[in-house]
């Protein structure tokens, strides 16, 4: 785009968004003099920038760049005192700009490592109301029972020790005892953006980013006032084997219904984003429901042009019923085993202070504060009491001359509970860390350098003085490089340090489920490891659209790996979560991403990906603990040295096509069969005959149609809808075909 102005001695001017006309921090401004002298400049704290010196002979071009959007072009030649240059994001998917894998803004081709990056729209298009479902459509990433697993760092840990790390605009919120992802907490209805980072992260997020990292960044009012919402009936059907339908000759009808209200505007300096939603969930597991309520708000005030404040809140409150293992594989897949049913209440509310300060060099100061509180009431003597605090101090700034940005850090993350489940003791468990990265522009050729320290310390067994309160501290690295062949392809490789100290539920959970225990064990050591990685970018540009493949191989390797493993201890039978010794992953991974348009009226969106694992245990010939506490492969050919809970093959497929007001599509997730699980599940409850006679695997089609009245879009979305019967988590089926409609308005 091109706008003519009379040159003059001096050019001024403001550079906003297009679409949300915030003001737009160092964008970069230059022009050529008749000498050849180049001029240049960045805009401040409102946006506003000022070229002056030699003046600007007529004809000549004003470049206008930032990060994120289409470079913008203007033509000396006609006199305007002022300019307000608007600046539309980036049709080029390579150029969305992340900001997890360094902290500042970013684009995706520039990363040294993998980052998925899901928009908003793929929400509303797929009618979720739960994070987790989203996350499943990444590839690399497979959900086992509300538990991220990327490229096969995790396997099913029962509720405890995530090993990627979850953040909400950029503070974690893992369950502060547990170490688990709170999907219930994430705001679907206010969504700018998901970023997914593949790869051991600790360097830069600290412990429980050993294997990745979700970051879910919520949204800010526009331009102008907007209240959006949605109201949903999902309805299920009878299973391929209708003995299995348990609420066939019942007044019982399995459904959910959902809905979701937002509300985002500016009051001169004050920017509000008020949102709620609600779900009552009447499920296809017998006896079991789960009723949401949810409210958030985020607000951000602009004190000044060099100081602006915010504060995010969330109160959730649900109450639930579930099972953690079916009766048996026939008719009582969606039963209960008596004895595994948790129930009870919960409420959840978190409070995000924070403050952004620009000084005189354009550096950035942030201050980042949470206070979380938990109470998870329980009918099952499992009730559990908890709250941590969170502040971080970020410094980032970069010196262009020199081609190096840079950012640093200190953190403390201080956590207290008690639980029935840890016998009612007071415990806590603090976290001190300090951080730095730099990366340096050398031409085509970007590095990455960043380090951290941590500081553990957690309560043991007794909980009581600071003399017996276990500490550990781990200084971990990462590097990186990115080569820009040219502006279609770019080469990277990626080393970073992992580090996973043990959560409190791991070294000190105790309770009874279905006859067997999950017991504690304080000796447990941290875990550690490192992810190597070298992947290639293409993009590509037709017409309008665009689109990029990404190819990458990487390796991953763990000391003292933690696994829940099944044992007799002390004359009982159960799970520990144990340091089960040394593992290495290697594996391969491919996507695809595009939007086209086809014509004026039609388009084109698709996301999909395959990944390949081959996780083994270094030490499999010479543990007999671990041999015996493995299954043996279903399937001849599967090495039987393989990971707990991974499978070998994943793809993902998902595609929409819009023609004027409709829209089609739809989403497909095949795995191959989880190659072991624990051996103690193998026996009971018939899963390991479910696995022989399900030894393929599984696939799940889903399909959506919509039609947009103007005031109001309808959609009709099927999920499973070839009825497929499948099992993510070894002892639970997941639901049969169920059809949902949905109701979109905007105004």
């Amino acid at each position: 785009m091109a706008i003519a102005i009379q040159a003059q001695e001096q050019i001024t001017g403001t550079i906003i968004d297009a679409n949300t006309e915030e003001p737009l921090i160092g964008a970069s401004i230059s022009t050529t003099l008749s000498s050849g002298e180049v001029l240049g400049t960045t805009s401040d704290f409102e946006g506003k920038f000022s070229l002056s010196g030699a003046a600007p002979f007529s004809g000549t071009m004003l470049t206008v760049q930032y990060l994120g959007y289409d470079d913008h072009l203007i033509i000396l030649s006609r006199e305007i005192a002022d300019l307000t240059i608007r600046l539309n994001e980036s049709s080029t998917l390579l150029e969305t700009t992340t900001i997890t894998g360094s902290r500042y803004e970013k684009s995706l081709a520039e990363s040294a490592v993998s980052i998925s990056v899901l928009q908003p729209d793929l929400i509303e298009r797929s009618n979720t109301t739960i994070m987790s479902d989203l996350l499943d459509k990444v590839p690399g990433v497979q959900m086992i029972d509300g538990q991220a697993n990327i490229r096969g760092g995790s396997g099913y840990s029962y509720g405890a020790g995530s090993r990627a790390m979850l953040l909400i605009d950029d503070v974690p919120a893992l369950q502060a005892d547990a170490g688990r992802p709170l999907w219930d907490d994430i705001p679907v209805e206010n969504i700018s953006q998901v970023e997914v980072l593949k790869g051991a992260s600790s360097a830069l997020y600290g412990s429980a980013a050993l294997n990745g990292i979700i970051n879910i960044r919520t949204g800010y009012a526009t331009s102008e006032p907007e209240t959006k919402g949605f109201l949903s009936y999902r309805a299920y059907g009878t299973p391929a084997d209708p003995d299995k339908a348990w609420w066939t000759n019942t007044d019982i009808n399995p459904h959910t219904l959902s809905a979701g209200l937002t509300h985002k505007q500016k009051f001169g300096k004050l920017d509000l984003v008020a949102a709620g939603f609600v779900e009552l969930d009447e499920t296809v597991y017998i006896d079991t429901f789960k009723d949401r309520y949810r409210l958030s708000t985020n607000l951000k005030y602009r004190l000044t042009d060099r100081i602006t404040f915010g504060l995010n809140a969330m109160y959730n409150y649900k109450n639930s019923a579930n099972y953690l293992l079916w009766e048996n594989a026939r008719d009582g897949a969606y039963r209960g085993w008596e004895g595994t049913l948790t129930a009870g209440e919960t409420k959840r509310f978190y409070i995000d202070p924070q403050v952004t300060l620009f000084d005189k060099k354009n550096n950035k100061h942030k201050l980042l504060a949470r206070y979380y509180k938990l109470n998870n009431g329980s009918t099952t003597a499992q009730a559990t009491t908890s709250s941590n605090a969170y502040l971080e101090y970020q410094y980032t700034g970069s010196k262009t001359e020199w081609g190096i940005e840079y950012t640093a850090g200190l953190s403390a993350y201080l956590v207290r509970t008690n639980s029935e489940l840890y016998g009612n003791i007071d415990l806590s468990n603090d976290n001190y860390a300090a951080f730095a990265q730099l990366d340096k522009k050398i031409g085509a050729l970007t590095l990455t350098a960043g380090t951290r320290y941590e500081n553990n310390q957690q309560s043991n067994v007794l909980g009581s003085s600071d003399d017996s309160r276990l500490k550990e501290g781990r200084l971990v690295s990462r590097f990186g490089a990115n080569y820009s062949i040219n502006e279609k392809w770019f080469v990277r490789s990626s080393w970073g340090q992992g580090y996973r100290f043990p959560t409190i539920a791991e070294r000190f959970i105790f309770t009874d489920l279905g006859g067997f225990f999950i017991l504690p064990n304080p000796t447990l050591e941290s875990e550690t490891g490192w992810t190597a990685e070298v992947g290639v970018k293409r993009s590509f540009k037709l017409g309008y659209g665009s689109a990029y493949f990404d190819v990458a191989m990487f390796r991953s390797e763990y000391s003292n790996m933690l696994e829940f493993t099944f044992d007799e201890i002390d004359g009982r039978l159960g799970f520990q979560s144990r340091n089960v010794g040394n593992t290495v992953i290697n594996g391969f991974e491919a996507s695809f991403v595009g939007a086209f348009p086809l014509s004026k009226k039609a388009g084109i969106k698709y996301l999909m990906g395959y990944t390949y694992l081959d996780p083994s245990y270094q030490d499999f010939d010479t543990n007999e603990e671990i041999r015996r506490s493995v299954t043996t492969p279903v399937n001849a050919n599967d090495n039987p040295n393989f990971l707990k809970y991974r499978s070998k093959h994943n793809y993902k497929v998902d595609a929409e096509l819009a023609v004027s007001k409709f829209g089609i599509g739809f989403s497909y997730n095949y795995s191959s069969q989880i190659v072991t699980i624990d051996q103690f599940l193998s026996t009971i409850n018939e899963i390991d005959q479910y696995r022989e006679f399900n030894s393929g695997g599984f696939f799940r089609l889903d399909g959506r149609v919509s039609y947009d009245l103007g005031y109001v879009k309808l959609s009709l979305q099927g999920k499973n809808i070839t009825n497929t019967e499948y099992s993510l988590r070894p002892g639970v089926l997941e639901p049969p075909r169920n059809v949902a409609l949905r109701a979109d308005f905007k105004f």
